[in-house]
């Protein structure tokens, strides 16, 4: 007879904890793989940011401003020939795709920046740099895109076929009532012109139509005060004539004194009223001309001036908001 040795039993909870345990550590060695996996892959890809991407963006920018001026200089030649907006649009064509394949090149090589890996880490810095970057270079964009989409009508604003030249009617009015009626006919078709320009997506050229527009407003004003000052004065010389007969009237009649007191009354209160026209005509009729002849110039300093500073500004943040993410990559690539 054998007798078997008496096997003990194993406890139930011993057996759990150790599968536990045995669980844990195997999740534990996955966390640190994929870890160390994600931690390499985002070190690349800041890597590839830093060398590769900004570089394209850099390049990409390059391209655009002479483009924009390529374009400008065709289409401005091509309108001189002279031709019509069309035929300078159409004379014009090569240049302005040639443009917009820069555009896309930089959005292009914009996406990819803004798509880069920068999401991976705790310390948002390379994300935030990333961001406001891409604020400023998408500014920029925008505002090439519409330096270039608006200028065919910035351009043709005081040509024939956009009515702005009307306001210069000048030596076209018999009176000064007609320049403010031929005036006012020309600034119906010129705000038209005015009002697309303010939907331009180039900050210059609304700012430049809205300057348009309050000139515009301004010589309307002043055209028809000098127009009603013209009327006052022709009814002056009326009643001029009239106190001249009333004088002679009441000296045939020899009138008594309160008599003449009182027409002394009249034309003492009638040269007050010719006074202050005098000096209302004064006032408008200069700002009047003023407002003609700063015309030009106005018009002039939208690329001299404005869009000048427009692209020095652009010129001045850009390259600073490029510093800045490189030294945020420099700060995470050394940890």
């Amino acid at each position: 007879m054998t007798i078997e040795p008496v096997r003990k039993k194993r406890h139930p909870v011993l057996i759990a904890l150790t599968l536990a345990v045995v669980l844990a550590l195997i999740a534990s060695a996955v966390v640190i793989s994929v870890s160390t996996m994600t931690a390499q892959q985002r070190r690349e890809s800041l890597v590839l940011l830093k060398d590769e991407r900004l570089t394209a963006l850099d390049e990409a920018r390059g391209k655009i401003q002479p483009a924009v001026n390529t374009y400008l200089a065709a289409y401005k030649k091509a309108r001189n020939a002279p031709a019509s907006r069309e035929e300078a649009e159409k004379g014009s064509a090569k240049e302005r795709d040639d443009f917009q394949q820069a555009i896309n090149s930089a959005r292009t090589a914009l996406n990819e920046v803004q798509t880069s890996d920068t999401a991976g880490a705790e310390d948002k810095t390379v994300s935030g740099a990333v961001a406001m970057l891409g604020d400023s270079y998408q500014a920029y964009l925008d505002s090439m895109e519409g330096l270039v989409e608006s200028y065919p009508l910035f351009e043709g604003l005081f040509r024939q076929d956009a009515g702005c030249s009307g306001l210069f009617v000048g030596s076209k009015a018999a009176n000064l009532r007609e320049r403010q009626t031929l005036l006012a006919q020309a600034a119906v078709q010129c705000r038209e012109a005015v009002n697309q320009l303010k939907q331009s997506k180039n900050v210059s050229y609304v700012e430049f139509a809205r300057t348009l527009d309050n000139q515009i407003a301004q010589l309307e004003t002043h055209a028809e005060t000098t127009a009603k000052s013209e009327e006052n004065y022709n009814e002056f010389v009326r009643l001029k004539d009239e106190y001249v007969k009333k004088i002679d009237d009441a000296t045939a009649r020899n009138a008594p004194d309160a008599e003449y007191a009182t027409i002394a009354d009249e034309l003492k209160a009638l040269n007050t009223r010719i006074k202050n026209n005098r000096s209302e005509f004064d006032f408008a009729a200069k700002r009047y001309v003023n407002g003609v002849r700063d015309m030009p110039t106005l018009v002039e300093n939208v690329f001299t001036k404005d869009v000048a500073d427009q692209i020095k500004h652009h010129d001045a943040v850009i390259p600073i908001r490029v510093q800045v993410l490189n030294d945020a990559l420099d700060a995470e690539l050394a940890e």
